[in-house]
């Protein structure tokens, strides 16, 4: 069954995206991928300011086009009574709401998940993504995955020995939350499902970084010794690193001993793997300076793509270090589909992005189109609601939600 034929095993949930940016917008955007119905809401006029991060594909960025692919965005002004009532009309026929708001901000807004949301729903899953938290010191602090990114040792230990600490070039606090996320809004579906309770999910960047960066702290709280940068390197495998070919870059990883023997084989024969210092991984740690020279010495005297062909046929772990460039042009990606083009209605012509991924066998999701223009929807999913052509033209005329399109 293709994507085309089947938009997915989500088809028939209805989530109500009222975030902004990454984090919260990153994990509705993974539910419209399996074939969630998400209905974005942005604050009319202002709309959400992902729409303007970057390069621009048209009116809209790059950005928004990849995270606003496959949902509905509709206009809504939250502070007047009229825009509430919408919001509150599709919390009673939703799944999941999902808000990354300052914590007390709905509440202040008069919609407090407890006691105004589950109560329109009992079995509604709201998702609030902050940077820290509904409570706890930092709570009402502004939330950004840059801060989280740094907290959580990620910046500390990135970089070469003698430079900065060095944050990733990507939203990958907001990506990973995303994710997480996403995982948690299913698992309280399941519970949902099975006992007809909704709850609050309380999901944090900060606490997603530390989920994936690994067990520094707890070294540390054992040793009192923290991690350092080391640059490409990891602290508890060796070789791993970047090395420089003729021609460009490539990447080694031996973390599994038979691989890194294999590795040392290629750059230097039986002399290298029968040398006592790489006879063991903690051997090789202890001498990565030298095993990495030899390495060096080794891929300098071939182009990047001889050095990853013959590594490959050695059974080793090697690969290109790719530009975005080269990353499209590649085979394996071309072959795949792994970045795919789609349809992109409100630009000029259609937009390469990342394919659905993980790729189901049976269930499939499918990108529809990328991220629709502004209020885009509002309209429709207004009429779906219920309300009257005189209703939603008084809306419109008060600003409780967008202007509406000029009929022909």
């Amino acid at each position: 069954m293709t994507a085309e034929l089947h938009q997915g095993p989500l088809q028939g949930l209805r989530v109500i995206d009222i975030a902004t940016v990454f984090a919260g917008p990153s994990a509705a955007r993974r539910l419209a991928d399996f074939g969630a119905e998400v209905i974005k809401v942005e604050r009319v006029g202002e709309g959400d300011g992902a729409r303007k991060l970057g390069e621009r594909d048209g009116a809209d960025g790059y950005y928004w086009r990849h995270m606003s692919r496959n949902k509905r965005p509709i206009e809504l002004d939250l502070k007047q009574e009229a825009g509430k009532d919408v919001l509150l009309r599709l919390v009673r026929t939703a799944d999941v709401i999902v808000e990354n708001f300052r914590p007390g901000t709905l509440e202040r807004l008069g919609l407090d998940p407890e006691t105004v949301l589950l109560r329109e729903n009992p079995g509604l899953v709201v998702l609030r993504v902050t940077g820290f938290g509904q409570d706890g010191p930092y709570a009402s602090r502004a939330g950004f995955g840059t801060i989280a990114e740094a907290m959580s040792t990620l910046a500390y230990t990135t970089g070469q020995a003698d430079g900065p600490p060095t944050l990733p070039p990507i939203a990958l606090a907001d990506e990973v939350t995303g994710a997480l996320s996403a995982f948690a809004v299913l698992a309280a579906i399941r519970h949902r499902d099975l006992t007809g309770e909704g709850q609050i999910i309380d999901a944090t960047l900060l606490e997603s970084m530390l989920d994936v960066v690994g067990p520094g702290a707890a070294i540390t709280h054992r040793s009192g010794v923290s991690d350092e940068r080391i640059g490409s390197r990891l602290s508890f495998s060796a070789p791993r690193n970047v090395y420089q070919c003729a021609d460009g870059w490539i990447c080694m990883s031996g973390s599994a001993d038979s691989v890194a023997k294999r590795i040392m084989q290629v750059i230097g024969g039986d002399e290298v793997v029968n040398d006592p210092r790489f006879a063991t991984n903690a051997d090789r740690l202890e001498n990565v300076d030298a095993l990495d020279a030899l390495i060096t010495i080794w891929t300098q005297q071939h182009t990047w793509t001889e050095a990853v062909r013959i590594l490959n046929e050695a059974g080793a772990a090697a690969g290109p270090v790719y530009s975005a460039e080269q990353l499209i042009k590649d085979e394996h990606v071309v072959e795949r589909g792994s970045l795919a083009l789609v349809d992109n209605p409100h630009g000029d012509g259609e937009l390469l992005q990342p394919a659905i991924t993980p790729r189901l066998s049976r269930t499939p999701g499918a990108v529809r189109h990328a991220g629709l223009a502004q209020g885009a929807c509002t309209e429709d999913v207004l009429v779906e609601l219920g309300y009257s052509p005189a209703e939603i033209a008084a809306m419109s005329e008060s600003g409780a939600i967008g202007a509406l399109p000029v009929r022909a």
